[in-house]
């Protein structure tokens, strides 16, 4: 397989956006992240939704919220095609928008893979898909006068809402099911900056090798070592927001090969370990 095609992000120049799709596929077949916030919700069909290391099934009315933080990705699990509104969001472009009673950025700012389902009431939801509707021809028809406050104050009422129903929604009602693959995630996870081979990973778990790497592909589409890239990357881009020197994100996110970690760095992210660093300060 092609290096280069391992990875998949998608890098967005523009502050926000706002896109309705139809298809069979996700637009992102791996665990992937993005350096916006990200609002999906699912219009039609049936899939299964990947948050790090757990899974949530989702029904036509489900809302589920991904921060720049988390790792992610879809799974369609039937032959139809399915319909979602997804929504980008630059977090720097909204916070000077926040006040000090209205957190824009609430929901999204929350431990990983925990409160990431929002549930909607019937009148929530074609609120959000009006909006929605408002948002995407604001931005088609981004020239025509008024557009652009039209876009932005669309936006935001479209933050609140979705604030709103995250800050009602009971953790309970929206629980990730259990996967057969969550137990190498756990692993995986807890022994991030070890060495991880397949190898090792069997023998910590008990199982055997090529069962283990069958499993976890069946369940996820996606086989061990992208899951392991994917998250050392996410590791690696936390350490640089928080003040660490691209070499020291590169050693302690579990790389030991510097000029790897650049070049799988941009090809998970669409940026340099250097121009994140550069982006976050």
């Amino acid at each position: 397989m092609n290096k280069e095609s391992q990875y998949d992000y998608s890098e967005f120049s523009e502050p926000y956006s706002c896109n309705f799709t139809t298809s069979q596929m996700a637009g992102n077949v791996d665990f992937h992240m993005h350096n916006s916030h990200e609002i999906y919700l699912l219009l039609d069909g049936h899939i299964q939704y990947f948050v790090e290391n757990v899974c949530y099934d989702m029904t036509p009315g489900n809302l589920i919220l991904f921060s720049n933080r988390e790792i992610h990705k879809a799974i369609n699990t039937t032959d139809n095609s399915f319909t979602r509104l997804v929504i980008h969001v630059n977090p720097a472009f909204i916070r000077p928008y926040c006040t000090p009673d209205t957190n824009l950025l609430d929901c999204f700012q929350r431990k990983p893979a925990t409160g990431n389902m929002v549930l909607l009431s019937g009148e929530e939801y074609e609120s959000l898909s009006v909006l929605a509707r408002t948002l995407e021809k604001a931005i088609k028809n981004r020239c025509s006068y008024g557009s652009d406050l039209t876009a932005v104050t669309t936006l935001i009422q479209i933050l609140i809402l979705i604030n709103k129903a995250w800050q009602k929604t009971s953790s309970s009602k929206t629980a990730p099911r259990p996967h057969k693959a969550q137990a190498i995630m756990s692993y995986i996870d807890k022994n991030l900056t070890s060495p991880l081979t397949l190898d090792s990973i069997s023998q910590a778990l008990s199982l055997d090798k090529y069962y283990l790497s069958h499993l976890f592909k069946s369940e996820t589409k996606s086989s061990i070592f992208q899951y392991i890239v994917v998250k050392r990357v996410s590791l690696a881009k936390e350490l640089l927001s928080q003040g660490h020197t691209v070499s020291e994100a590169c050693h302690l996110s579990g790389f030991n090969d510097y000029s790897n970690f650049i070049r799988t760095f941009r090809q998970t992210t669409g940026y340099t370990p250097g121009q994140i660093k550069r982006l976050n300060q």
